[in-house]
């Protein structure tokens, strides 16, 4: 998808291609403390509570996978900062009665900038609007209208896209033409434990050849047969591949060997593993609110479901951190409310009498 090339191309114009990771690095620096404030912005809009905002912006100032990828030139932060933002508008749209106005625009401008810069959200976004409505109390027709409106605004910001792609392929491709090499990587007899490396979890030779094809289409074509077929011929190993990546997406500590013991492995099981935990608690907690919830656990839950048909990865989980940790906030801030009023001198004469 585009999306990260428009957003490198101006720093290597002007700094050149070895002098432009710093600014880029600063940049996203920025755009991480953007996603700071979003962050805080849907954990105190869901839960109506000051506190947890502020639990969740400074957890997500100093999750260490947050910091991580800021430093790397992929495409996680960027897209990360557009869906936050599209969540957040998501959010502000519910709050002000599910009107066919600015703030539904801006969530599906936000959704497709997301899109545009990874091919994950595909078409997720105008369906995730109407199904908040819908959530949210609007009746069935008003649910149909929303859902018509937002694949209007979500084309309509997609189509610079798709009329480049019909020009240079003579067809109408609303994505990438990527996505058939990651289904083919996540299943194909060479790939018994789900892993995602492209040099020794596929097939060697038809693997080579069919990635030789200048044919970008034709390409696609042959991987999602190949994929479709070893599904179809081994439903059973399938379904097993499926429960690996599930493990391998969820995972608390990395996937890779050599970062599964010491210090890396207790970073990211203390971070990712409490935020996990405490988002958790946060659904049992709320759970009668689930309709309040739901379009975060959409878009957990739809994230999931890509990722174990596909490849899994815990970097295709890390777009869902932040939203784990807004959710993560409301039991945390209820805690420390709890020390607080434990610690008060009251509650301390309380206790010795």
């Amino acid at each position: 998808m585009p999306g990260t090339a428009f957003f490198f191309a101006p720093f290597v114009w002007l700094f050149g291609p070895n002098n432009s990771v710093i600014p880029i690095r600063l940049v996203q620096a920025i755009l991480v403390t953007i996603q700071c404030g979003m962050t805080a912005y849907i954990a105190r809009h869901i839960f109506c509570n000051r506190e947890a905002g502020v639990v969740a912006s400074c957890v997500a100032a100093l999750y260490p996978f947050i910091l991580f990828y800021q430093g790397l030139l992929l495409s996680e932060t960027l897209f990360n900062t557009f869906l936050l933002a599209g969540m957040a508008a998501l959010f502000w749209w519910r709050d002000r009665g599910l009107q066919f106005d600015l703030a539904l625009v801006i969530a599906s401008l936000c959704f497709a900038l997301a899109t545009l810069t990874k091919a994950t959200l595909t078409v997720l976004p105008p369906l995730l609007l109407a199904t908040t409505a819908y959530l949210a109390g609007a009746g069935l027709r008003r649910t149909i209208t929303t859902l018509v409106a937002a694949c209007c605004l979500y084309s309509i910001f997609m189509s610079p896209w798709w009329i480049r792609n019909g020009a240079l392929l003579h067809a109408f491709v609303p994505f990438s033409t990527s996505s058939a090499l990651n289904l083919y990587v996540g299943n194909n007899a060479h790939n018994p434990n789900a892993g995602i490396d492209w040099a020794t979890n596929v097939e060697p030779e038809f693997f080579a050849k069919t990635n030789a094809m200048s044919d970008e289409l034709g390409r696609q074509r042959v991987f999602n047969e190949a994929a479709v077929s070893y599904i179809k011929s081994d439903p059973l190993n399938f379904l097993s591949a499926a429960v690996k990546k599930f493990m391998r997406f969820w995972s608390i500590v990395p996937n890779a060997a050599e970062y599964r013991t010491g210090l890396y492995s207790a970073i990211s099981a203390l971070s990712f593993g409490t935020i996990l935990a405490f988002a958790l608690i946060c659904a049992g907690r709320r759970w009668r609110q689930w309709r309040l919830l739901a379009p975060i656990y959409l878009v957990v839950g739809y994230f999931t479901f890509v990722h174990i048909v596909t490849i899994a990865s815990i970097r295709y989980r890390f777009p869902l951190e932040p939203l784990l940790i807004a959710l993560a906030a409301e039991p945390i801030a209820a805690l420390m409310a709890s020390f607080r009023q434990a610690l008060t001198p009251a509650s301390r004469d309380a206790r010795e009498c």
